[in-house]
């Protein structure tokens, strides 16, 4: 997996229009480079180690003792399972990379664990009085696991039948009105929402959408010490907004890759959407003998007819109907 692989002109592009053109006419990855979904990470139940490729041919290379920055607790979307958050950074006389990554594991079984997060580098030194900023960043998300090792363990896919699957996302989210000037830098917030996805195994087939269930909320959930204080709201907010995933085939090893995608807003026009999903099955099976979860990542841009232009770059993790933490009853 070509960890700069949504990196067209070679840096994280919050300004929408850097690279020279629209929103739909970026850098888009090529099947081959979202094909390698390769391992970058390792958990014990006590350290996390990260082994990240980049695209000159090096790599970056992080672990919970030598790296920390902080730490703390996390709810994972599986049940009996535990979960946390770490923020890893590294600093040399000329560029500060750090690594926010979420983890959750069985404490039975602690190899039973998954992994996300963001890679980002920025340039220059570190000082306590500088502010990390993505518009000088270049980095790529990562989702990870034994589960999700398509190489040497993949996923033994059903035959026939269908599963739904349900969850979190989340990521940056970008927006230029298209009423300023152009080449004017997008306003950048974290947002978060659900995903929701349905297999059709039959046919090898996924589909999803992401903001279908519940709105896409722009809120401060993980991204702190990237993003800095909030700098106002967004002019036009992610709530509202919905990403849909066209039907996309289901790869023998459990991986897949899309590019059918459609931003769709009942309120605004959107003339142009593009982008991708990708993704791996589980090689864990539910009691249903479906695979239990479904991780990936996404990146969409889309363009509205008063040449506004936005974008959300996510990670998601959808876990199956019979694996859904039950809801609380609040009123007992």
């Amino acid at each position: 997996m070509n960890i700069i692989r949504t990196l067209g002109c070679g840096a994280l592009a919050l300004t929408i229009t850097a690279c020279g053109g629209t929103a739909v006419d970026r850098y888009m990855p090529s099947d081959d480079e979202l094909a390698r979904f390769e391992r970058v990470t390792n958990f014990d139940g006590r350290v996390l180690e990260i082994d990240l490729p980049r695209g000159d041919g090096t790599r970056d290379r992080f672990d919970s003792v030598r790296d920390e920055w902080s730490s703390w607790s996390y709810v994972p979307p599986l049940r009996n399972h535990a979960g946390r958050r770490w923020t890893l950074g590294k600093t040399t006389a000329t560029h500060v990379s750090l690594v926010y990554a979420v983890v959750s594991w069985n404490d039975d079984n602690p190899t039973d664990y998954l992994a996300a997060g963001w890679w980002l580098q920025f340039p220059g030194p570190y000082s306590f009085r500088r502010r990390l900023s993505l518009l000088d960043a270049e980095g790529d998300a990562f989702v990870d696991g034994p589960e999700l090792d398509v190489f040497s363990h993949p996923p033994r896919l059903p035959v026939a039948g269908n599963a739904t699957y349900v969850g979190g996302a989340g990521g940056f989210y970008r927006y230029r009105d298209g009423g300023t000037e152009s080449g004017t830098s997008a306003h950048v917030e974290e947002f978060s929402g659900i995903m929701t996805m349905t297999a059709d195994f039959s046919a090898g087939t996924l589909q999803g959408c992401l903001g279908c269930l519940g709105d896409l909320v722009a809120e401060r959930e993980h991204l702190y010490l990237v993003l800095g204080r909030p700098q106002g709201e967004p002019v036009v907010p992610p709530t509202d907004y919905e990403l849909h995933f066209g039907v996309t085939d289901i790869n023998p090893n459990g991986t897949f890759v899309g590019a059918d995608v459609k931003v769709m807003h009942p309120e605004r026009t959107v003339t142009e959407s593009s982008g991708y999903w990708d993704g791996r099955l589980s090689n864990r099976p539910d009691p249903n003998g479906n695979p239990r979860l479904v991780a990936g990542s996404s990146d969409v841009t889309f363009v509205e007819d008063d040449a506004s232009e936005g974008q959300f770059r996510s990670l998601f993790t959808v876990v199956g109907e019979s694996l859904t933490p039950p809801v609380p009853n609040l009123n007992q």
